[in-house]
């Protein structure tokens, strides 16, 4: 596994374009660099303005104007300041523009190399989830990472709380889980697993229980001030996923079969006990019906509930994994609507060069 991520890092350092990305065609991590200057400089502007508003003068390079200039910043403010640093340097001219997009993608790369390595862990040595997780998981980590989308940070958070719930930490799990949601809005797909936390957490000492679940609370409250910030400014976004919930309100097709498969499947696995994963298909569910955009690094949230059935039947068996991987292949083709698979689409436009 670790010749394998170096080998993935290589590959990235030899084949990544000067905007950091696979292709020269992505460039949400180089907003990211813009709205972090601008975030510390003049804080919560970027909720309320559109970018080519409160970019102005905090450009790091020419390569971050004009970027969706309409549009705030749909993000929490830890996940913004993720980028800060790469985006001061850049700023002050210590290293060179391509090299720090390069190295931002890097380093969601490797942030997703490493969550593919918990879910692994997860995983390991039951055949039933493994295969899921090297055929789904795994690529779709890899091409969000090495496109610099830093949705791989949330995932990283995620699947280290599953694991300290595995081994009985469930304090560390309540604390990363806080933090998964302070770094992104779609962390949210984690929900039913933090309450799973938070329950076992309160059965054992109380103060260690208490500090954790304050400090979720701190990181979670970050968030819901950016949520609230941005309530107004939402329309700057287009709607333009098939199945984003107004859709619905403006009479178009509403997404019947996906909301019937994973109501079938979430009701599957409730009967057979695995009700944390059935809760969390049901969140995931409710993301991608209210996400605004359909890019293939979006069906990210379609992977967690495999993972959380990974972490809450330990025991070996066949249905459970295979329906709930079966459901997470089918809901990303019926709510991404990528022609083959969102999970590799990302490699299929990197031999293209282009984005299909």
């Amino acid at each position: 596994m670790v010749v394998a991520s170096l080998g993935v890092l290589a590959l990235h350092v030899a084949f990544a374009t000067p905007t950091g990305d696979l292709n020269s065609h992505f460039t949400d991590h180089l907003r990211h660099l813009c709205e972090s200057q601008a975030l510390v400089a003049n804080g919560g502007v970027i909720y309320r303005q559109p970018y080519d508003e409160f970019s102005q003068g905090l450009l790091p390079c020419p390569a971050h104007a004009a970027l969706f200039g309409e549009r705030t910043a749909p993000y929490p403010p830890l996940g913004v300041l993720l980028h800060w640093p790469l985006g001061r340097i850049e700023r002050a001219g210590w290293l060179s523009p391509s090299f720090v997009h390069r190295l931002t993608a890097f380093a969601w790369l490797a942030c997703g190399l490493a969550a593919a390595a918990l879910a692994l862990w997860l995983a390991w040595p039951r055949r039933e989830y493994a295969a899921g997780v090297l055929i789904f998981a795994v690529p779709l980590l890899i091409g969000s990472g090495a496109n610099g989308f830093y949705d791989t940070t949330f995932m990283l958070a995620g699947a280290g709380a599953l694991i300290a719930l595995v081994r009985g930490r469930p304090q560390w799990a309540v604390v990363l889980l806080g933090l998964a949601a302070a770094l992104h809005f779609r962390a949210l797909a984690f929900a039913p697993v933090g309450l799973w936390a938070a329950l076992e957490a309160l059965k054992g000492p109380r103060r260690p229980a208490v500090i954790a679940l304050s400090v979720a609370a701190v990181l979670t409250a970050s968030a819901a001030w950016a949520a609230f910030a941005l309530s107004g400014t939402l329309d700057t976004i287009p709607t333009d996923n098939p199945v984003h919930y107004s859709h619905l309100l403006a009479r178009l097709r509403p997404p019947y079969e996906l909301i019937a498969l994973s109501v079938v499947a979430a009701a599957w696995l409730w009967r057979s006990r695995a009700r944390w994963t059935a809760l969390t298909i049901l969140a995931a569910l409710g993301v991608a019906l209210s996400d605004r955009s359909h890019g293939y690094y979006h069906a990210l949230v379609m992977v967690v509930p495999p993972l959380v059935l990974s972490a809450e039947r330990r025991q070996p068996e066949k249905a459970l994994p295979l329906i709930t991987w079966i459901w997470c292949w089918l809901s990303v083709l019926i709510a991404f609507r990528y022609q083959w698979s969102a999970f590799y689409e990302w490699l299929i436009d990197a031999i293209r060069g282009q984005v299909g």
